[in-house]
């Protein structure tokens, strides 16, 4: 089923990840996200979406979704960045979707930050879980809201990249505020960002 819905303003870097419980309904979200995607780990999406195809995709993938179980969440990156850690320092790995890798520049003052991991080796998942969750609010399955300064950012990368393969991927998105991080399911009983928003069905 295809949404609609009209209202101009330009597109930028949205990014939304998904946790759901049964494999069909999980096979349902990544086929409507695929046609949108920039770049992405196995459950996280980089998309350039205007509000309306943004209202629109939400409208689709909440089809495919239980909420009693399931969670879907978007967050709009400060400036359309992406950080990664690399040669001893935080970079930005991309820009709405362009590779950069451009030394990272944030305030120094305390910002907040969604983090996610996509990693292969279990013992390596285990050990940057358990790093990034103490630090953190979960979000979802692999996906981390933190607010600290931008050198606990860093700190708390560097330590995780020494678990990491070439092909694991450890991001991180600057936020504007936690008002730009948005959870859309039963929210589960951490503390999370108090304007984050939730998606009505009804």
């Amino acid at each position: 089923m295809l949404y609609t819905i009209t209202e101009e303003r330009p597109a930028r870097l949205t990014v939304l990840s998904y946790d759901i419980q049964s494999p069909r309904r999980a096979y349902r979200v990544r086929k409507a996200l695929e046609p949108w995607r920039q770049a992405k780990q196995y459950s996280v999406y980089e998309t350039l979406l205007g509000y309306g195809e943004f209202r629109g995709l939400i409208a689709e993938l909440a089809e495919c979704c239980d909420f009693a179980t399931d969670r879907l969440a978007a967050w709009w990156p400060l400036a359309g960045l992406r950080l990664i850690w690399d040669k001893g320092r935080l970079l930005a790995g991309a820009r709405n979707g362009e590779a950069n890798g451009a030394p990272a520049r944030l305030p120094p003052y305390i910002g907040d930050f969604v983090l996610c991991y996509d990693i292969a080796d279990p013992e390596a998942l285990i050990a940057v879980a358990a790093a990034v969750g103490a630090e953190t609010a979960r979000v979802q399955r692999s996906v981390y809201w933190l607010r600290a300064p931008a050198h606990r950012l860093a700190s708390l990368m560097g330590r995780c990249r020494d678990h990491l393969a070439a092909e694991d991927r450890l991001w991180a998105y600057p936020l504007r505020g936690s008002h730009a991080l948005w959870q859309i399911g039963e929210r589960e009983a951490v503390v999370l960002p108090i304007a984050t928003h939730h998606w009505s069905t009804s």
